[in-house]
Protein backbone atom coordinates (compact mmCIF):
# COMPACT_ATOMS: atom_id res chain seq x y z
CA UNK A 1 0.00 0.00 0.00
CA UNK A 2 2.60 2.57 1.09
CA UNK A 3 4.14 1.61 -2.55
CA UNK A 4 1.04 2.45 -4.06
CA UNK A 5 0.76 5.64 -2.71
CA UNK A 6 3.57 6.66 -3.16
CA UNK A 7 3.69 6.02 -6.89
CA UNK A 8 0.46 7.65 -6.86
CA UNK A 9 1.84 11.06 -5.45
CA UNK A 10 5.03 10.96 -8.00
CA UNK A 11 2.25 10.07 -11.27
CA UNK A 12 -1.00 10.75 -11.18
CA UNK A 13 -1.87 13.92 -12.92
CA UNK A 14 -4.37 15.36 -11.21
CA UNK A 15 -2.50 15.27 -8.00
CA UNK A 16 -0.09 17.06 -10.19
CA UNK A 17 -2.09 19.59 -11.51
CA UNK A 18 -2.80 20.69 -7.96
CA UNK A 19 0.40 20.86 -6.74
CA UNK A 20 1.43 23.31 -9.87
CA UNK A 21 -2.00 25.20 -9.14
CA UNK A 22 -0.60 25.95 -5.69
CA UNK A 23 2.96 26.61 -6.91
CA UNK A 24 0.88 29.40 -9.15
CA UNK A 25 -0.70 30.90 -6.75
CA UNK A 26 2.73 30.59 -4.14
CA UNK A 27 4.46 32.53 -7.25
CA UNK A 28 1.72 34.65 -7.35
CA UNK A 29 2.51 36.56 -3.53
CA UNK A 30 5.62 38.12 -5.50
CA UNK A 31 3.31 40.31 -8.15
CA UNK A 32 1.20 42.09 -5.44
CA UNK A 33 2.25 44.33 -2.77
CA UNK A 34 4.30 46.27 -5.31
CA UNK A 35 3.67 49.88 -6.65
CA UNK A 36 2.20 49.92 -10.05
CA UNK A 37 4.66 50.88 -13.45
CA UNK A 38 5.04 54.73 -13.64
CA UNK A 39 3.10 56.95 -16.43
CA UNK A 40 5.80 58.44 -19.16
CA UNK A 41 3.72 61.82 -21.08
CA UNK A 42 5.20 63.85 -23.85
CA UNK A 43 2.91 67.09 -24.78
CA UNK A 44 4.20 69.55 -27.37
CA UNK A 45 3.16 73.12 -26.83
CA UNK A 46 2.91 76.10 -28.62
CA UNK A 47 2.80 74.70 -32.31
CA UNK A 48 2.95 77.36 -34.93
CA UNK A 49 2.59 76.22 -38.77
CA UNK A 50 1.67 78.53 -41.95
CA UNK A 51 -0.98 76.13 -43.11
CA UNK A 52 0.02 74.76 -46.39
CA UNK A 53 1.86 71.89 -44.55
CA UNK A 54 0.73 68.94 -42.09
CA UNK A 55 3.96 69.09 -40.09
CA UNK A 56 4.50 72.58 -37.80
CA UNK A 57 7.14 74.61 -38.74
CA UNK A 58 8.29 74.93 -35.21
CA UNK A 59 7.38 73.37 -31.53
CA UNK A 60 7.32 76.43 -29.34
CA UNK A 61 7.96 73.80 -25.95
CA UNK A 62 7.96 70.29 -25.42
CA UNK A 63 6.86 68.67 -22.07
CA UNK A 64 8.13 65.33 -20.78
CA UNK A 65 6.19 63.96 -17.54
CA UNK A 66 6.93 61.15 -15.58
CA UNK A 67 4.44 60.29 -12.97
CA UNK A 68 4.08 57.49 -10.41
CA UNK A 69 1.05 56.32 -8.29
CA UNK A 70 2.25 55.43 -4.73
CA UNK A 71 -0.78 53.39 -2.83
CA UNK A 72 -0.95 54.55 0.83
CA UNK A 73 -2.64 53.23 4.25
CA UNK A 74 -1.29 49.60 4.11
CA UNK A 75 -2.96 48.56 1.19
CA UNK A 76 -0.22 47.16 -0.51
CA UNK A 77 0.47 45.12 2.65
CA UNK A 78 -3.02 44.13 2.76
CA UNK A 79 -2.87 43.45 -1.16
CA UNK A 80 0.05 40.83 -0.52
CA UNK A 81 -2.22 39.17 2.52
CA UNK A 82 -4.90 37.84 0.56
CA UNK A 83 -2.08 36.73 -2.08
CA UNK A 84 -0.58 34.47 1.37
CA UNK A 85 -4.19 33.54 2.10
CA UNK A 86 -4.62 32.50 -1.52
CA UNK A 87 -1.48 30.72 -2.15
CA UNK A 88 -2.66 28.62 1.42
CA UNK A 89 -5.73 28.16 0.16
CA UNK A 90 -4.46 26.69 -3.36
CA UNK A 91 -2.21 24.32 -0.74
CA UNK A 92 -4.56 22.79 1.01
CA UNK A 93 -6.61 22.14 -2.24
CA UNK A 94 -3.53 20.07 -3.27
CA UNK A 95 -3.94 18.46 0.40
CA UNK A 96 -7.80 17.63 -0.70
CA UNK A 97 -6.34 16.41 -3.73
CA UNK A 98 -4.01 13.94 -2.47
CA UNK A 99 -6.15 12.41 0.30
CA UNK A 100 -8.79 12.04 -1.85
CA UNK A 101 -6.32 10.08 -4.23
CA UNK A 102 -5.17 8.39 -1.60
CA UNK A 103 -9.21 7.19 -0.21
CA UNK A 104 -9.47 5.82 -3.73
CA UNK A 105 -6.42 4.17 -3.73
CA UNK A 106 -7.38 1.94 -0.66
CA UNK A 107 -10.75 1.61 -1.58
CA UNK A 108 -9.51 -0.27 -5.18
CA UNK A 109 -6.74 -2.23 -3.18
CA UNK A 110 -9.22 -3.45 -0.46
CA UNK A 111 -12.16 -4.36 -3.58
CA UNK A 112 -9.48 -5.90 -5.63
CA UNK A 113 -8.44 -8.00 -2.52
CA UNK A 114 -11.77 -8.96 -1.98
CA UNK A 115 -12.40 -9.95 -5.85
CA UNK A 116 -8.88 -12.38 -5.43
CA UNK A 117 -10.55 -14.20 -1.97
CA UNK A 118 -13.89 -14.32 -3.87
CA UNK A 119 -12.30 -16.11 -6.55
CA UNK A 120 -10.09 -18.05 -3.77
CA UNK A 121 -13.15 -19.49 -1.99
CA UNK A 122 -15.18 -20.18 -4.92
CA UNK A 123 -11.73 -22.29 -6.66
CA UNK A 124 -12.05 -24.14 -3.19
CA UNK A 125 -15.86 -25.00 -3.37
CA UNK A 126 -15.60 -25.73 -7.23
CA UNK A 127 -13.60 -28.54 -6.26
CA UNK A 128 -15.37 -29.66 -3.47
CA UNK A 129 -18.49 -29.97 -6.31
CA UNK A 130 -16.91 -31.46 -8.52
CA UNK A 131 -16.22 -34.17 -6.05
CA UNK A 132 -19.77 -34.23 -5.25
CA UNK A 133 -20.56 -34.71 -9.43
CA UNK A 134 -18.03 -37.37 -9.02
CA UNK A 135 -20.02 -38.88 -6.28
CA UNK A 136 -23.03 -38.49 -8.02
CA UNK A 137 -22.26 -40.34 -10.96
CA UNK A 138 -20.55 -43.04 -9.30
CA UNK A 139 -23.66 -43.95 -7.33
CA UNK A 140 -25.62 -43.36 -10.30
CA UNK A 141 -23.53 -45.79 -12.13
CA UNK A 142 -23.90 -48.09 -9.70
CA UNK A 143 -28.00 -47.60 -9.63
CA UNK A 144 -27.86 -46.41 -6.13
CA UNK A 145 -29.13 -42.69 -7.17
CA UNK A 146 -31.15 -41.05 -10.11
CA UNK A 147 -29.64 -39.66 -13.43
CA UNK A 148 -30.89 -36.22 -11.51
CA UNK A 149 -28.58 -36.06 -8.82
CA UNK A 150 -25.45 -36.42 -11.60
CA UNK A 151 -27.27 -33.70 -13.49
CA UNK A 152 -27.92 -31.13 -10.75
CA UNK A 153 -24.00 -31.80 -9.65
CA UNK A 154 -22.85 -30.59 -12.98
CA UNK A 155 -25.35 -27.31 -13.13
CA UNK A 156 -24.17 -26.25 -9.39
CA UNK A 157 -20.59 -27.00 -10.81
CA UNK A 158 -21.28 -24.76 -14.26
CA UNK A 159 -22.60 -22.02 -11.94
CA UNK A 160 -19.55 -22.02 -9.90
CA UNK A 161 -17.52 -22.07 -13.46
CA UNK A 162 -19.28 -18.93 -14.33
CA UNK A 163 -19.08 -16.94 -11.19
CA UNK A 164 -15.52 -17.59 -11.54
CA UNK A 165 -15.49 -16.01 -15.39
CA UNK A 166 -17.61 -13.42 -13.74
CA UNK A 167 -15.18 -12.50 -10.59
CA UNK A 168 -11.90 -12.70 -13.09
CA UNK A 169 -13.78 -9.47 -15.10
CA UNK A 170 -13.94 -8.07 -11.76
CA UNK A 171 -10.30 -8.47 -10.66
CA UNK A 172 -9.47 -6.79 -14.18
CA UNK A 173 -11.67 -3.94 -13.57
CA UNK A 174 -10.31 -3.19 -10.61
CA UNK A 175 -6.48 -3.36 -11.99
CA UNK A 176 -7.48 -1.10 -14.51
CA UNK A 177 -8.85 1.42 -12.14
CA UNK A 178 -5.61 1.27 -10.35
CA UNK A 179 -3.47 1.56 -13.45
CA UNK A 180 -5.22 4.73 -14.46
CA UNK A 181 -4.83 6.12 -10.73
CA UNK A 182 -1.11 5.33 -11.01
CA UNK A 183 -1.01 6.86 -14.36
CA UNK A 184 0.03 3.51 -16.00
CA UNK A 185 -0.97 1.63 -19.02
CA UNK A 186 -4.69 -0.04 -18.24
CA UNK A 187 -3.12 -3.54 -18.47
CA UNK A 188 0.30 -3.04 -16.84
CA UNK A 189 0.43 -5.89 -14.46
CA UNK A 190 -0.06 -5.22 -10.57
CA UNK A 191 1.62 -7.67 -7.90
CA UNK A 192 -1.45 -8.97 -6.15
CA UNK A 193 -2.39 -7.61 -2.62
CA UNK A 194 -1.53 -10.62 -0.17
CA UNK A 195 -2.99 -8.66 3.04
CA UNK A 196 -5.57 -6.28 3.72
CA UNK A 197 -4.23 -3.06 6.14
CA UNK A 198 -4.44 -3.47 9.81
CA UNK A 199 -7.64 -1.91 11.09
CA UNK A 200 -7.65 -0.31 14.63
CA UNK A 201 -9.92 -2.20 17.40
CA UNK A 202 -13.53 0.16 17.56
CA UNK A 203 -12.53 0.24 21.30
CA UNK A 204 -9.22 2.15 20.72
CA UNK A 205 -11.20 4.74 18.91
CA UNK A 206 -12.74 7.99 19.87
CA UNK A 207 -14.90 9.91 18.42
CA UNK A 208 -13.96 12.75 19.68
CA UNK A 209 -10.16 12.75 19.41
CA UNK A 210 -11.09 12.24 15.64
CA UNK A 211 -13.00 15.46 15.37
CA UNK A 212 -10.01 16.87 17.20
CA UNK A 213 -7.93 15.66 14.63
CA UNK A 214 -9.96 16.45 11.72
CA UNK A 215 -10.58 20.13 13.09
CA UNK A 216 -6.44 20.40 12.83
CA UNK A 217 -5.53 18.54 9.70
CA UNK A 218 -8.74 18.43 7.35
CA UNK A 219 -7.80 19.87 4.00
CA UNK A 220 -11.34 21.25 3.39
CA UNK A 221 -11.55 23.13 7.03
CA UNK A 222 -7.98 24.71 5.98
CA UNK A 223 -9.27 25.86 2.50
CA UNK A 224 -12.02 27.38 4.21
CA UNK A 225 -9.70 28.98 6.93
CA UNK A 226 -7.42 30.16 4.28
CA UNK A 227 -10.67 31.90 2.47
CA UNK A 228 -12.00 33.49 5.70
CA UNK A 229 -8.32 35.05 5.82
CA UNK A 230 -8.35 36.68 2.45
CA UNK A 231 -11.89 37.98 2.70
CA UNK A 232 -10.97 39.51 6.13
CA UNK A 233 -8.08 41.57 4.51
CA UNK A 234 -10.35 41.72 1.38
CA UNK A 235 -12.80 43.44 3.29
CA UNK A 236 -10.03 45.52 4.92
CA UNK A 237 -9.22 46.86 1.50
CA UNK A 238 -12.41 47.56 0.40
CA UNK A 239 -12.57 50.13 3.82
CA UNK A 240 -9.28 51.48 2.96
CA UNK A 241 -10.29 52.51 -0.78
CA UNK A 242 -12.15 55.19 0.89
CA UNK A 243 -8.55 56.91 1.14
CA UNK A 244 -7.24 58.07 -1.87
CA UNK A 245 -3.77 57.08 -3.32
CA UNK A 246 -1.01 59.69 -4.03
CA UNK A 247 0.41 60.42 -7.58
CA UNK A 248 3.31 62.25 -8.32
CA UNK A 249 4.96 63.67 -10.94
CA UNK A 250 7.60 65.58 -12.37
CA UNK A 251 8.08 67.12 -15.78
CA UNK A 252 10.69 69.06 -17.96
CA UNK A 253 10.50 71.41 -20.55
CA UNK A 254 12.66 71.62 -23.82
CA UNK A 255 11.88 75.20 -25.10
CA UNK A 256 12.46 76.28 -28.66
CA UNK A 257 14.97 79.36 -28.77
CA UNK A 258 16.96 81.56 -31.29
CA UNK A 259 20.01 79.40 -30.31
CA UNK A 260 18.25 76.20 -30.62
CA UNK A 261 16.59 73.99 -28.88
CA UNK A 262 17.28 74.34 -24.57
CA UNK A 263 16.23 73.05 -21.21
CA UNK A 264 13.54 75.08 -19.95
CA UNK A 265 12.37 74.72 -16.74
CA UNK A 266 10.60 71.74 -14.92
CA UNK A 267 7.66 71.56 -12.90
CA UNK A 268 6.19 68.67 -9.91
CA UNK A 269 2.76 68.32 -9.26
CA UNK A 270 1.38 66.18 -6.72
CA UNK A 271 -2.59 64.40 -7.51
CA UNK A 272 -5.23 61.96 -5.81
CA UNK A 273 -8.76 60.43 -6.69
CA UNK A 274 -11.75 62.47 -4.61
CA UNK A 275 -13.73 59.69 -3.07
CA UNK A 276 -17.39 60.80 -4.42
CA UNK A 277 -18.43 57.53 -5.93
CA UNK A 278 -19.83 57.17 -2.22
CA UNK A 279 -22.84 54.38 -3.32
CA UNK A 280 -20.29 52.26 -5.76
CA UNK A 281 -17.95 52.15 -3.06
CA UNK A 282 -20.78 51.23 -0.10
CA UNK A 283 -21.73 48.84 -2.38
CA UNK A 284 -18.20 47.27 -2.59
CA UNK A 285 -18.44 47.24 1.35
CA UNK A 286 -21.32 45.40 1.31
CA UNK A 287 -20.12 42.83 -0.74
CA UNK A 288 -16.98 41.84 0.74
CA UNK A 289 -18.93 41.72 3.96
CA UNK A 290 -21.22 38.94 2.51
CA UNK A 291 -18.55 37.34 0.74
CA UNK A 292 -16.79 37.38 4.13
CA UNK A 293 -19.80 36.27 6.39
CA UNK A 294 -20.66 33.85 3.46
CA UNK A 295 -16.69 32.11 4.12
CA UNK A 296 -17.48 31.94 7.74
CA UNK A 297 -21.04 29.95 7.20
CA UNK A 298 -19.64 27.50 4.75
CA UNK A 299 -16.68 27.07 6.75
CA UNK A 300 -19.43 25.96 9.88
CA UNK A 301 -20.82 23.98 7.86
CA UNK A 302 -18.20 22.04 6.62
CA UNK A 303 -17.44 21.72 10.23
CA UNK A 304 -21.10 19.57 11.02
CA UNK A 305 -20.22 17.87 7.45
CA UNK A 306 -16.94 16.42 8.86
CA UNK A 307 -18.68 15.46 12.12
CA UNK A 308 -21.62 13.47 10.73
CA UNK A 309 -18.81 12.17 8.00
CA UNK A 310 -16.33 10.64 10.85
CA UNK A 311 -19.81 9.16 12.65
CA UNK A 312 -21.30 7.68 10.02
CA UNK A 313 -17.97 5.93 8.96
CA UNK A 314 -17.41 5.20 12.73
CA UNK A 315 -20.28 3.47 13.56
CA UNK A 316 -20.27 1.48 9.96
CA UNK A 317 -16.80 0.52 11.11
CA UNK A 318 -17.71 -0.96 14.60
CA UNK A 319 -20.59 -2.83 12.75
CA UNK A 320 -18.62 -4.33 10.20
CA UNK A 321 -16.05 -5.57 12.85
CA UNK A 322 -18.60 -7.02 15.41
CA UNK A 323 -20.39 -8.89 12.14
CA UNK A 324 -17.36 -9.84 10.79
CA UNK A 325 -16.27 -10.94 13.97
CA UNK A 326 -19.31 -13.45 14.51
CA UNK A 327 -19.01 -14.98 11.15
CA UNK A 328 -15.32 -15.56 11.21
CA UNK A 329 -15.34 -17.63 14.95
CA UNK A 330 -19.23 -18.57 14.85
CA UNK A 331 -20.93 -19.01 11.33
CA UNK A 332 -18.02 -19.47 9.23
CA UNK A 333 -16.92 -22.67 11.33
CA UNK A 334 -20.21 -24.06 11.98
CA UNK A 335 -20.90 -24.02 8.39
CA UNK A 336 -17.92 -25.76 7.45
CA UNK A 337 -19.14 -28.64 9.85
CA UNK A 338 -22.08 -28.77 8.10
CA UNK A 339 -21.08 -29.09 4.42
CA UNK A 340 -18.61 -32.04 5.67
CA UNK A 341 -20.89 -34.06 7.50
CA UNK A 342 -23.63 -33.07 4.54
CA UNK A 343 -20.97 -34.59 2.60
CA UNK A 344 -20.00 -37.49 4.62
CA UNK A 345 -23.59 -38.35 4.58
CA UNK A 346 -24.19 -38.01 1.13
CA UNK A 347 -21.33 -40.16 0.27
CA UNK A 348 -22.94 -42.84 2.52
CA UNK A 349 -26.59 -42.48 0.90
CA UNK A 350 -27.91 -41.00 3.86
CA UNK A 351 -28.52 -37.53 2.71
CA UNK A 352 -29.85 -36.09 -0.39
CA UNK A 353 -28.04 -33.76 -2.51
CA UNK A 354 -29.88 -30.67 -2.27
CA UNK A 355 -29.06 -30.75 1.78
CA UNK A 356 -25.33 -30.77 0.31
CA UNK A 357 -25.70 -28.35 -1.87
CA UNK A 358 -27.25 -26.42 0.42
CA UNK A 359 -24.79 -26.71 2.66
CA UNK A 360 -22.20 -25.88 0.31
CA UNK A 361 -23.53 -22.72 -0.92
CA UNK A 362 -23.91 -21.65 2.97
CA UNK A 363 -20.53 -21.61 3.17
CA UNK A 364 -20.13 -19.40 0.34
CA UNK A 365 -22.62 -17.15 1.08
CA UNK A 366 -21.03 -16.79 4.76
CA UNK A 367 -17.17 -16.90 3.64
CA UNK A 368 -18.45 -13.87 0.78
CA UNK A 369 -20.47 -12.31 3.95
CA UNK A 370 -17.34 -12.29 5.63
CA UNK A 371 -15.17 -10.73 2.94
CA UNK A 372 -17.70 -8.04 2.14
CA UNK A 373 -17.18 -6.97 6.11
CA UNK A 374 -13.93 -6.78 5.84
CA UNK A 375 -13.85 -4.63 2.68
CA UNK A 376 -16.26 -2.43 4.87
CA UNK A 377 -13.80 -2.12 7.39
CA UNK A 378 -11.04 -1.11 4.94
CA UNK A 379 -13.47 1.57 2.95
CA UNK A 380 -14.80 2.73 6.32
CA UNK A 381 -11.43 3.16 7.33
CA UNK A 382 -10.01 5.18 4.40
CA UNK A 383 -13.10 7.60 4.60
CA UNK A 384 -12.06 8.19 8.22
CA UNK A 385 -8.42 8.84 7.16
CA UNK A 386 -10.16 10.89 4.16
CA UNK A 387 -11.69 13.07 6.76
CA UNK A 388 -9.65 13.34 9.68
CA UNK A 389 -6.79 14.28 6.71
CA UNK A 390 -4.37 11.82 8.02
CA UNK A 391 -3.47 8.19 8.66
CA UNK A 392 -4.84 6.44 11.87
Amino acid sequence: MDELLAMARAMNPGLAAAALDAQAAQVRIGTTGRYPDPMFRTEFEDITGNGTRYAPDTLGRVKYTVEQTIPLWGKLDLQRKVAVAEAGAASEQRRTVENELAARIKTVFANAYATREAIRINEELLGAVAAIARVAQSRYAQGQGGQQDAVTAEVERGRLQAELARLDGERRNWNAQMNALLNRPVGAPLAPSQSLRPVPAPESIEIDQLLERAQRANPQLGIDAARITADERSAELVRRNWYPDLTLGVSVFDADSSSGREFGGYEAMVSFAIPLQWGLRRAQEGEAVARLAASRARRQATGLDLQSQIEAAYWALVSAERGERILRDINIPQSKVVLQSALAGYQLGRVELPTVLLAEQAVLRVALDRINLLIEQQVRLAEIERVIGEDL
